[in-house]
């Protein structure tokens, strides 16, 4: 039974995971998670999981934040130079796959199980449709599936970096906002972590008054950011924040929609990334459908896709597993059939 080395490797953590090939299905044997920035680089963080298991894969899969196209890779939003043929040598394993995060992700979703997602939009599912993974959390991850002789390609992408178009006059503003002190202004400037506090900010700059002092205190505070605004919108019903937390949700959906649009994601479309666990109630309460949907002449196109919030924190790592265990052989997973 083969020994596949699964990762997901994020600007904050990093899950690692052992599982074995058996049959038809992906056996976990041991996983791990990890803040990233506590090693020096990927190898220092393999070597030291490796270790601990105390045997060799047969085959690691990583995906890593960022596009994956020429070695050695340079992640977004982590101070590490990746070398692929390096690190399996200091393994000791005959090779090391990497796949962008998303991508890896993409793969993941294909495992998930209806008890791994919340549907926030029934639609009209076509088996062998296209499909669309979006995630914000540190960054912006975008990434697609395509029907393929009989299986799900992943189609990976670096679209939370395309250029972010405003829908609204208040969202213009926004964008010039961003412009005077950033030049260019990604989708991921507004729809990310940052991206909440990016518009925070962007709202506080034209009614300071309006911050409660306690909330100013905690903001100043190390790592505080988008969590403490989401936790001032949802627990203390903060005017500011939840102005903030509104306006996220809804630019959050109008990207979602435009990459389905892009994807043809007519199979769904899967939100992923750490923010959306935490916002659950925002994300259903209509606006970020609105935004979704809201595209004119083709709104009845996105009326149909389905949508579904992931709840599953080790979808990337299952992803980078799958993957790993198809180029071994092929294996069955239960939603999809060969992987």
């Amino acid at each position: 039974m083969p020994l596949i080395l699964g990762g997901d490797v994020g600007g904050t953590k990093a899950y690692l995971g052992l599982y074995r090939v058996d049959g038809e299905a992906l056996e976990p044997v041991k996983v791990e998670r990890y803040v990233s920035t506590d090693f020096a680089g990927v190898a220092e963080l393999l070597a030291h999981f490796v270790e601990g298991y105390g045997q060799q894969p047969d085959r690691v899969v990583i995906g890593v934040p960022g596009p994956v196209k020429h070695t050695p890779v340079k992640p977004v939003n982590l101070p590490w130079t990746i070398d692929p043929e390096q690190i399996a040598k200091a393994l000791g394993v005959p090779r090391l796959f990497l796949l962008n995060d998303l991508e890896a992700t993409a793969y993941g979703t294909l495992a998930l199980s209806d008890d791994d997602v919340i549907e926030i939009n029934r639609g009209e599912p076509d088996p062998t449709g296209g499909m669309a993974i979006i995630a914000a959390g540190t960054g912006l991850g975008e990434a697609g599936l395509a029907w393929v002789d009989g299986r799900y390609v992943a189609v990976p992408s670096e679209g939370g970096h395309a250029s972010f178009a405003p829908g609204t006059e208040r969202e213009a503003e926004l964008w010039s906002w961003l412009f005077s002190r950033h030049g260019h202004v990604s989708w991921e400037r507004v729809v990310s972590g940052m991206g909440l506090v990016n518009i925070y900010e962007f709202l506080r700059h034209e009614t300071p008054d309006d911050e409660p002092e306690w909330l100013r205190a905690q903001l100043c505070e190390p790592g505080a950011g988008a969590r403490v605004i989401s936790a001032a919108a949802q627990q203390h019903s903060v005017p500011l924040a939840g102005e903030a937390l509104r306006m996220f949700v809804s630019l959050y959906g109008a990207e979602a929609g435009n990459l389905a649009l892009k994807m043809l994601a007519t199979g769904g479309l899967y939100i992923g990334g750490g923010i959306a666990p935490q916002i659950l109630d925002e994300l259903t309460e209509g606006s970020f459908m609105q935004a979704f949907t809201e595209k004119g002449r083709v709104s009845d196109v996105l009326q149909r896709i389905p949508v579904r919030v992931i709840k599953n924190d080790d979808t990337a790592l299952l992803g980078a597993a799958y993957f790993g265990a198809r180029m071994a052989q092929h294996v069955t997973h239960p939603n999809q059939g060969k992987l």
